[in-house]
């Protein structure tokens, strides 16, 4: 999940040249391999008391929703195409950002599924309420293709979309003079964190999604650019964030001035400078991320550490460059071990102790070892409608290799009997084999190519 800026905003004599060097050399709006994408947006302004339906301006593929006066509001949103019938709401994960005032919240940037409507949720009164309404499509899908091949080597650089690739318009890092809105600050790498965006998954257009966070974070937020220093789509593709330095022709992005510091980002208040910040697109609160993205993420975090001489299993004092803060974590952590923040998603984040060991076996290399899926996570209810009993589940981490479909199992006299087999997507499963009355037990396993992983938890209720 996006975070604000660096707090403190002095620039060091070191960083001063370093980016006064770069900005000699670069001309005022860039010259890009490619035309950029001309990214539309709008802004409707609001309130909410506690529900609102909203009528887009533009025809959107993104919207993202910032407020003032009501900063841990609970706010949620869900989307229609004709006004009438709205979709599942889904919550905004949102933060508030130091530049701003202290209680102006800024929410993730959500796909609208080609909605016209929206219906905001919320369980506070919010008397400014802005929804950014983002155009970010292409009609140049080769954009949504800039990066289907990745380095197989332990600790090669893996490939990275460049900015043109995607469409990035660098004109945003720029005001009217011609300045740099905010000039790349370059230090050495002490920690690897690792976020989602919060945001749609099974994206349809991931290279529309990155337009439309660029242009968030650099016009809406007011930062001059993106947040992230590095983003990762479903299908594997890495994406170049924040802007860094030019890049000679045929050279893969680093994030990185000439001698190897990195460049400060705006991913985790505070702790900006000395870390790399990358997200996953997508939200990955109730399942793992997909197969292609973990490996794409293990070989961006295996190339980091073992460029920067970072151990990917232990944990360190990080000390900021900048304001002196510091903080012990571990060396590859996710946001919410710096913050009071889901991100990366409870899921997603349970599986980071095999996602440090198979970092380190990347840099060691030996070839990754795949495992049984784990456990998920069960709960039973009565159903609202019908009959029997509705089960849930969350998707656990896969082990390495793609989860294949789930066993369900009921206890019966003592033990449990499988009931039912599903498809590798399902997340829940309604027992209708019941007595009314009677309170059923269950347990629920993941399986893989490696073979069945352990038992959920026991849940139980009474059916209808």
């Amino acid at each position: 999940m996006i975070n604000s800026r660096l707090t403190a905003r002095f620039i060091t004599p070191l960083a001063l040249a370093l980016a006064m060097a770069l900005i000699a050399i670069t001309p005022a709006v860039p010259v890009q391999g490619r035309i950029p994408v001309g990214v539309v947006a709008r802004e409707v302004v609001t309130s909410v008391v506690h529900s609102r339906q909203v009528t887009l301006p533009i025809t959107a593929t993104h919207v993202a929703l910032h407020w003032r006066g009501a900063p841990n509001a609970s706010v949620s949103v869900s989307f229609s195409t004709e006004g009438s019938t709205f979709d599942v709401p889904v919550a905004v994960e949102a933060e508030r950002a130091a530049k701003n005032a202290a209680d102006h919240a800024f929410g993730s940037v959500l796909w609208t599924s080609g909605a016209k409507f929206l219906r905001v949720t919320s369980d506070i009164p919010i008397a400014h309420l802005s929804v950014v309404a983002i155009n970010a499509r292409s009609a140049d899908r080769t954009l949504e293709k800039a990066n289907d091949n990745v380095a197989s080597a332990a600790v090669d650089q893996p490939v990275v979309s460049t900015r043109s690739s995607w469409g990035a318009n660098e004109s945003l890092r720029f005001d009217s003079s011609g300045n740099q809105l905010w000039p790349p600050e370059f230090y050495p790498i002490q920690k690897l964190i690792v976020h989602h965006t919060a945001g749609k998954n099974n994206d349809p257009d991931p290279a529309a999604t990155v337009r439309a966070i660029y242009y968030y974070d650099a016009v809406t937020k007011g930062w001059g650019d993106m947040g992230y220093n590095l983003l990762i789509d479903e299908a594997g593709r890495i994406y170049e964030g924040r802007y860094s330095r030019p890049y000679a022709e045929g050279e893969s992005p680093t994030g990185e001035d000439l001698i190897g510091n990195g460049v400060t980002g705006a991913h985790v208040q505070g702790y900006n400078s000395g870390t790399v910040g990358i997200t996953l697109l997508g939200t990955l609160t109730n399942q793992d991320a997909t197969p292609a993205a973990r490996a794409a993420l293990e070989k961006l975090l295996a190339w980091k550490a073992e460029r920067h001489g970072i151990d990917p299993v232990a944990t360190s004092l990080y000390t900021n460059p900048v304001s002196g803060a510091q903080k012990t974590s571990a060396n590859i952590s996710g946001h919410r071990d710096w913050a009071a923040t889901e991100c990366p998603g409870g899921v997603f984040y349970s599986s980071f102790p095999s996602l440090r060991q198979a970092v380190a076996t990347r840099i060691s290399g030996t070839p990754p070892t795949q495992t049984v899926a784990g456990a998920p996570v069960l709960t039973a209810a009565s159903p609202n409608t019908g009959k029997g009993v509705k089960l849930n589940w969350t998707v656990p981490a896969n082990g390495g290799s793609a989860i294949t479909g789930y066993e369900v199992f009921r206890l019966n006299s003592g033990s449990f009997v499988r009931i039912a087999t599903t498809g590798s997507s399902a997340v829940s499963y309604r027992d209708i084999s019941t007595k009314r009355g009677r309170v059923y037990t269950y347990v629920v396993r993941a399986t893989n190519s490696i073979g069945p992983g352990p038992n959920s938890n026991q849940a139980s209720a009474t059916a209808r």
